[in-house]
Parts: structure tokens; C-alpha cells; sequence
């Protein structure tokens, strides 16, 4: 009895749908690939619900004949490639004919196409991998491409979507990524009615980076350029002062192609050697040209990832090029004399070696003339002290106003006094927060905090937590937040870098903001920024 069977082909193009379509954003970058690889100048996304329900993508590219739309939608049909030699010099976004057949696979797909100087357009229909027509119409020059009801006959799928506000925020990060990678392009997102954000040609990679990203001023991200063996490297890398702290800002493009690349992520970091402290990543844009033949992009069914046979020599021309371009900047000087808080305690180490002959003086309890105690340090060191159940004699000093020496019954210890003051900070609101007491303080001038267009979904979703933690922010404008007030304790504390954290740790997944269930998480936030 035969067991082995041919599967149809609504059943191969739902399989190959898994791969290629993860969710709405995942259409809007193939269909926006296909737009630009057909000689677009202007492209146009339009969602409701996040995509869910309705996308609709409009070029002004080349078009499509008659013949060719009824291709375009059955498995393995493209124009990119005919024979396998030319895999070796992939040239454009797309290739493996999979976008169409598997987006009309788990949709309602509408392509209204009309070439360059033809006299009609053409529409083409099909709903769940069913080609149901394909007519003559009227329509403009170019490709318009409708997707509806997604994953609407795999439910099992759909339920995995997220909040359309999450969806809307992937579809925007994705275009806007297109948009800083073609400065020579015109980009333009709209959700339901409203206008989101558009890009015109002609507009300076600094420029839209800065605008994508969420930066205030162009002039925080520095050009750079650098070109050896065949390779050429430009880009964009943000200073010191605009570091996030996770990898969210960081776009990379490989011969146009958007991709992943933790190598190339690497060397900026290295490049950056000294200026950051630990957990901090620089915003960075990067393109890197080189030879088609050395680069596999057929390595992935999304092709956000490709394998390089040059990847050693990529990673030290762009390590070299971000090192170089940043020892250009004179306002640098501050982060390279500034030791890194290894280098401190390494410091402070060696000063304790070379006061071991001193050992009398300590006794004595004897102060040495490196350290200095303020009054203040007992508030910060007895909580700390009293929670690991230490008794300190004594406070023997601090150490380049970073580190607390205490003397304890069994040894003693070194605090670390930013921490140790953040600790106080968060028992005092956490207190504040359980007695329902928590404080507001007016700022003397508002503070205008600016973000990303994809940061700004974050915050706009958060900001009743955030009144009920003792912010005062209102929305004044699509990526700009006044902020009032802020909570008591706060007093010293830049409120914008603690909300720019805040909105950072949201989109790793790395904070929650059930005031309810995990308070202790809104407590840190406040906490972590005292200066």
C-alpha cells in the first residue's frame, strides 16, 4: 500500500507561507522588496489593524503584463533568475518566486498591475491559494498589491498575532529600515486614516537615521566611509551620549539587502572599545558593497540572513572605519579619559598593594589620605549592611566617589555607592507604592522627550502605568512626549534617560508594568537613573 504522496498545491504553498509569512510585517517586506527590485521611485503602505485585516502596497514601478501576473502567483515563478550559476550573483531583494503564492496562500489577495506606456492594467483575485480571476481594469502605472483577512483560513496561526498597536509597531520598524537603507526612494506609512510618517527623495542618510531612530539632532549620528580589498563600507554610527541599551537601533545592509549580522554587529561594538559602559550598544547604520560572489543570501526562506566568505575582512574594515571616524570627534575626549569601572577597581586594588605596609594604620583606624568619608555614606551602607546581615564598625572611607570601604566584624567591604543608592531609592518607592503614597514633583521647566517611531508605540501604550508611577507625560505630537512631572524621589534624575530606558527594557521584553503584580519592576525604573 503506497504510504508517499505528492502533497496539492494549496497544501506546499500554506507550508512555504510558515516560512515566509510570520505576520503582517513579514508581507509588507516582501511585497516592498518586489517594489523596489521593479524600479520604483515611490512606495506607499497602507494598514488597518495592524495589517490583520487589510495592507495595501502601492509602487510606481515597472508592472506587469497580463502574462506575467498569472505567473507571478504560482511557486517558483520570478523574473530575478534562470539558470543555477546565477545564484552565485544574486543582484536583487527577491528570487525564490515564493512572496505572492504564499501571501495569497493564507489571504485575500488583490494585484492591480499596469506596465510602462500599456494602454490597460490588469487585476488578478485569489483567496486562500485559489486563483479566482484575472481581468482586464483601470488602473495607474505601476503595482498595486491588497492583502485582506489574513490567516484567515489558518485561524490556528492568526491567534498567535499580536495586539494591532505590536503589529503596527513591526510593519513601521520594517519600512522605516527600507526608507534609511533608499535615501534615493519615497517611503510613506499609513494606519486606517492617518498618515504615520513618510520620507522624501533626496533627504541625507543622518537625516532619516536620526528620524527613524528617534534622535533629536542629525548631528549626533557621524558619517563614515572606509574601503579596502574590493570592500566599501558607509554608514552612519551615533555618539556616545545616544547609546540605547539593546541592539534595536542597529540596521545593516549588505548590497541593499536589510540583514541580521551579529559579526558586523561585533565590530561596531569594538570599534566603540572604551567609550560605553557594559550593556550599552551604539545606533548605527551600515552598508557594506561587495562582490555578489561573495555573498550566499539563499541561506534563509525570509533572506534576512546571509553567509559571507569575506566576514574576517568585513569585521576589521568596519571596526577600523568606526574607531577612526570617532577619534575625529574632539567632544570624545571625555569618554577616552574616563575610566571604565573595571579599570577603577583595578586602580583601586593596586592602591591597596601599595598601602600594605600601612597595615598599622588601619588598625588604628587611621584614615588614608586616598579615601574620604561623608557623613551621607552611612545611609546608603547600614540598609545594605542590615539586608546581608553584616555588622560594620566602620566607615573607612570612599574611593574615587564610586566605591564605599566598610570595616565589618568578619572582613570588610567594597560598595559599590550607585548601586547601594539605587537600592534605597527602590525600598523607599516601593514602600510608597504598597501604601498607595506615591509622590509627584513638578518640573520647574517641562522636559520634551523625543523618540522613535517605533518607541513611541511603546510609550503611548504604557503611559497609564506610568501616570500611576507619578509621571505627568502628555502625547504632543507622532514622536514627541512633554513630560510635567515626575515622582518625588526622582528629585536629580533626568527623566528622560530614565524613560528612554524604560521604553528599551519594553521592547527587549525585559520589564513588565503590572503596578499590581509586580511593582518591584516600576520601582527599579525610577531607581536605576539617580545621579
Amino acid at each position: 500500500m503506497k504510504t508517499i504522496h505528492i502533497l496539492s498545491e494549496i497544501v506546499a504553498n500554506k507550508i512555504a507561507a510558515g516560512e515566509v509569512v510570520e505576520r503582517p510585517a513579514s508581507i509588507v517586506k516582501e511585497l516592498v522588496e518586489n517594489s523596489i527590485d521593479a524600479g520604483a521611485t515611490h512606495v506607499d503602505v497602507q494598514i488597518q489593524h495592524g495589517g490583520k485585516s487589510f495592507i495595501r502596497v502601492a509602487d510606481d514601478g515597472s508592472g506587469m503584463s497580463q502574462e506575467d501576473l498569472s505567473l507571478s502567483v504560482q511557486r517558483h515563478a520570478t523574473s530575478k533568475i534562470e539558470a543555477a550559476d546565477d545564484l552565485d550573483r544574486i543582484a536583487t531583494f527577491g528570487f525564490r518566486g515564493e512572496a505572492l503564492p504564499s501571501i495569497g496562500a493564507v489571504s485575500r489577495m488583490k494585484v492591480r498591475t499596469r506596465l510602462r506606456g500599456a494602454d490597460q492594467g490588469y487585476e488578478l483575485n485569489v483567496s486562500g491559494g485559489h486563483l479566482e480571476s484575472v481581468e482586464p481594469c483601470s488602473c495607474r502605472e505601476g503595482t498595486i498589491i491588497e492583502i485582506r483577512d489574513l490567516f484567515f483560513n489558518t485561524p490556528a496561526r492568526r491567534k498567535f498575532l499580536k495586539a494591532d498597536g505590536t503589529e503596527r509597531n513591526h510593519v513601521s520598524n520594517v519600512l522605516a529600515n527600507f526608507a534609511v537603507g533608499r535615501t534615493d526612494l519615497n517611503f510613506s506609512l499609513t494606519s486606517g486614516d492617518k498618515k504615520i510618517w513618510s520620507f522624501h527623495q533626496g533627504e541625507t542618510l543622518p537625516g532619516r537615521a536620526a528620524q527613524s531612530f528617534g534622535l533629536a539632532r542629525a548631528e549626533d549620528l557621524l558619517e563614515f566611509y572606509d574601503e579596502a580589498e574590493g570592500v566599501k563600507i558607509r554608514g552612519v554610527i551615533g555618539k556616545p551620549t545616544v547609546a540605547r541599551a539593546n541592539r534595536s537601533s542597529q540596521i545593516f545592509f549588505v548590497n541593499g539587502r536589510m540583514v541580521k549580522s551579529p559579526a558586523l554587529s561585533f565590530a561596531v561594538q569594538d570599534g566603540f572599545h572604551g567609550l560605553l559602559m557594559h550593556g550599552q550598544y551604539p545606533v548605527v547604520v551600515v552598508e557594506v558593497q561587495v562582490d555578489p560572489a561573495l555573498v550566499d543570501v539563499n541561506v534563509h526562506p525570509t533572506k534576512q540572513e546571509v553567509r559571507l566568505s569575506n566576514e574576517r575582512l568585513l569585521r576589521s574594515c568596519l571596526k577600523r572605519a568606526v574607531a577612526q571616524r570617532l577619534s575625529q570627534e574632539d567632544d570624545m575626549a571625555p569618554f577616552l579619559q574616563a575610566p571604565a569601572r573595571t579599570q577603577l577597581m583595578g586602580s583601586a586594588a593596586s592602591q591597596w598593594q601599595r598601602q600594605a605596609s600601612e597595615k598599622q594604620a588601619w588598625d588604628a583606624g587611621t584614615e588614608i589620605p586616598i579615601f574620604h568619608a561623608p557623613s551621607a555614606e552611612q545611609m546608603i551602607v547600614e540598609p545594605i549592611a542590615l539586608r546581608n546581615k553584616l555588622h560594620i564598625t566602620k566607615i573607612l572611607g570612599q574611593i574615587h566617589q564610586l566605591y564605599i570601604i566598610a570595616e565589618t566584624e568578619e572582613g570588610y567591604m567594597l560598595i559599590d555607592q550607585h548601586a547601594a543608592h539605587e537600592r534605597v531609592m527602590f525600598e523607599e518607592l516601593l514602600k510608597s507604592f504598597k501604601a498607595g503614597e506615591v509622590k509627584q514633583q513638578g518640573l520647574l521647566l517641562a522636559e520634551t522627550l523625543e523618540v522613535s517611531l517605533k518607541h513611541s508605540e511603546i510609550l503611548e501604550a504604557h503611559l497609564p502605568s506610568l501616570h500611576k508611577l507619578g509621571f505627568d507625560i502628555e502625547c504632543f505630537g507622532e514622536q514627541e512626549y512633554v513630560i510635567r512631572a515626575v515622582p518625588a524621589l526622582m528629585g536629580g534624575v533626568d527623566p528622560k534617560a530614565s524613560l528612554q530606558q524604560f521604553i528599551e527594557q519594553q521592547e527587549a521584553g525585559k520589564q513588565v508594568t503590572d503596578l499590581e503584580s509586580h511593582p518591584e519592576e516600576l520601582a527599579a525604573l525610577v531607581a536605576c537613573k539617580r545621579r
